[in-house]
């Protein structure tokens, strides 16, 4: 709510607090005009004709007059008004038809509409008038009883009830406006006061807030909150940091040095717990604490130092973030009257700041402490990957070249069978599809090392390369039909072997994600500065949620609950993703719509090469082309 609003909602209360107080008043006046009304008819009951009538009427009036004394604490003010305007005219107009021949009575119309002019002011006045006008000539004309000199006094007294209103609606505008002007300047003044309030608390807070933020280190905030503290609150100032039932002082400053050194050197041999003295009781139910004089306790041990300081008041709050006591703030002096109400709740606004930047302080701390944890286990898993994957090249290199061997002997062996040479092709292409997972093994673990990859561009034809991954594919898998659509030529300045190795991963994919078979399509065109290539098959396809998580390491898209249907490690777009990357491009994946099955996957890398990441040199290259060997 602004500004604005506030004062015209103070204005509004205040309008209608006088209109209540005015109110009552005017019940208490009609409740004085019913009781001296009630006099005079007794006093002359003997002429009037209807004594009953008129008793009965001022009874009705004193009933309605206490039902809106009940009614008006709990509906506006203004409508009481209107619904007492409509009720008193009709009573004196009824009393007038009634006893057409009391000659003053149309002065019971003057309170009614002074009231009215009181409460709505001159408008509503001078048309209040006219109309009990009206109805006071209709009541006389109308009467049966009204004699002709009564009819004739008509326009003269019309006359005086309009000037009655009129008289009364200038009176109650200067009225009304003048309390008018004062509510408008009371609001004014109130309103200028609390802004004065609000400026003040906003450049403290956020001077505080600037403070608390300026560092995550735990000490330093520590340090923030107290400095912002000690100035504002007692004599001297402590702060507890709560951690596992035990209270750690955090740091003592306050305005008198003398007692502030007395009190860090009796806290420095002490360690406080949760729920003992002022800041355990604070830390142990989390509640504001202000004590003073022979309510401040003195519990064995001094833990809060107030003996040893002769603290006569004390405020301690708890600092709560996440809904757990990180801290607790207490303050004292020596003065009993110099810690109230007032300090304790700044001393709340202090530890309502305090304590998210105590919390993120302590969660910076938790994440320094996990991240060289995690440093020191990627260094652990990056060694523990780059030996194993060596170790495990020197036997398969061995199973593959014995393999060939004795292959090489079943073939030129006139009593070899083929069933032999079958599984020991079998072998051979298991020992290469190891040897692909080793090398995949180590080419995450020097992107991981490294943040990406290095690459040796070279001018060569992509159109030459895509027409060996497609026919190598087609070999491979005869029972697809692997189309190619590229111009002849494709002349880019890249790493061959490495756009091979992504080829081939998308070719790869496209096959294993097609388990029921279907086409597979290669197409790639160029722009004038880039090349694109895309590789669209009619498999299961990839939700588009998960398009992009595709590229993350370790990561299928078939995965469920634990079961990868298709085997292997998900690290081939991964790495493809970190060699397009490495030459400047972007890879991405989306739904093959024109098939309305399967994914489509598409990389682009400019005609030239804009990016090169040099191999550290104690390190062979990043990456081993792994160009298969054809399975007969």
């Amino acid at each position: 709510m602004g500004p604005a609003s506030v004062a015209r909602s103070d204005l509004e209360r205040h309008v209608e607090r006088q209109m209540r107080t005015q109110e009552r008043q005017l019940i208490a006046v009609r409740a004085a005009v019913v009781v001296i009304a009630f006099v005079v008819v007794l006093l002359f009951r003997e002429q009037m004709a209807s004594f009953g009538f008129i008793v009965a009427l001022l009874a009705a009036v004193a009933v309605y007059d206490l039902v809106l004394a009940l009614l008006i604490g709990r509906y506006p003010a203004r409508e009481i008004g209107i619904v007492a305007t409509g009720l008193d005219m009709a009573a004196i107009t009824v009393a007038i038809y009634a006893e057409p021949q009391a000659l003053d009575a149309y002065l019971f119309y003057a309170p009614v509409i002074l009231a009215v002019a009181l409460r709505f002011g001159l408008g509503a006045s001078v048309w209040s008038s006219l109309v009990m006008a009206f109805m006071y000539a209709s009541a006389l004309l109308l009467a049966p009883g009204a004699s002709a000199n009564v009819q004739g006094l008509v326009p003269i007294r019309i006359a005086y009830l309009v000037g009655i209103g009129l008289a009364a609606g200038l009176f109650a505008r200067v009225v009304i406006g003048r309390a008018s002007e004062n509510a408008l300047l009371k609001g004014r003044l109130d309103e200028e006061e609390r802004e004065a309030e609000r400026l003040r608390e906003r450049e403290l807070l956020s001077g505080m807030a600037r403070d608390f933020a300026a560092s995550p280190d735990r000490e330093a905030t520590r340090r923030a909150v107290l400095d912002a503290a000690a100035p504002l609150l007692g004599a001297v100032t402590v702060l507890y940091h709560v951690e596992d039932d035990r209270l750690t002082v955090a740091g003592v400053d306050g305005n008198d040095r003398e007692l502030t050194e007395r009190l860090r050197s009796h806290l420095a041999e002490r360690t406080p717990r949760v729920g003992a003295g002022i800041a355990g009781r604070v830390a142990a139910t989390a509640t504001s604490l202000t004590l003073a004089g022979n309510a401040i306790p003195h519990d064995p041990g001094d833990p809060d130092g107030v003996v040893a300081t002769a603290l006569r008041s004390v405020v301690g709050v708890p600092i709560i973030s996440r809904g757990a006591v990180r801290g607790v703030l207490v303050s004292g002096s020596p003065d009993p009257a110099a810690l109230g109400e007032g300090e304790r709740r700044l001393a709340e606004a202090i530890a309502e700041r305090a304590g998210p930047a105590m919390e993120n302080a302590v969660l910076w701390a938790d994440l320094q402490d996990q991240v060289v944890r995690e440093q020191q286990a990627q260094h652990i898993k990056d060694d523990f990957l780059s030996i194993v994957s060596h170790e495990l090249r020197t036997p398969l290199t061995s199973i593959q070249g014995y393999s060939q061997l004795l292959e090489a002997r079943l073939r030129d062996s006139t009593d070899a069978n083929a069933r032999e040479r079958s599984q020991l092709r079998i072998i051979r292409s298991q020992v290469a599809r190891m040897r692909r997972l080793v090398d995949d093994l180590l080419d995450v673990s020097r992107i991981d090392k490294r943040g990406g990859v290095s690459i040796e561009p070279a001018l060569f034809d992509l159109a030459d390369e895509l027409r060996e991954v497609v026919a190598r594919t087609q070999r491979e898998h005869p029972n697809r039909v692997v189309q190619l659509d590229s111009p002849a030529n494709l002349r880019v300045e890249a790493d061959r072997d490495r756009i091979a190795q992504v080829l081939t991963n998308l070719a790869d994919n496209a096959v294993k994600y097609s388990p029921q078979g279907g086409d597979i399509r290669v197409w790639a065109y160029s722009d004038g500065s880039a090349v694109t290539v895309s590789v669209a098959d009619r498999g299961i396809g990839i939700p588009e949620d998960q398009a992009e998580l595709v590229f993350d390491r370790f990561y299928q898209a078939d995965a469920d609950l634990g079961r990868r249907r298709f085997g292997g490690l998900g690290l081939g777009l991964y790495i493809s993703r970190a060699i397009i990357e490495a030459h400047g491009g972007t890879i991405w994946a989306a739904p093959n719509r024109e098939a309305e099955a399967g994914t489509v996957f598409s990389f682009r890398i400019p005609l030239r090469s804009v990016a090169r990441l040099t191999p550290l040199s104690e390190e062979p290259p990043a990456f081993v082309v792994r160009r298969r060997e054809p399975v007969e």
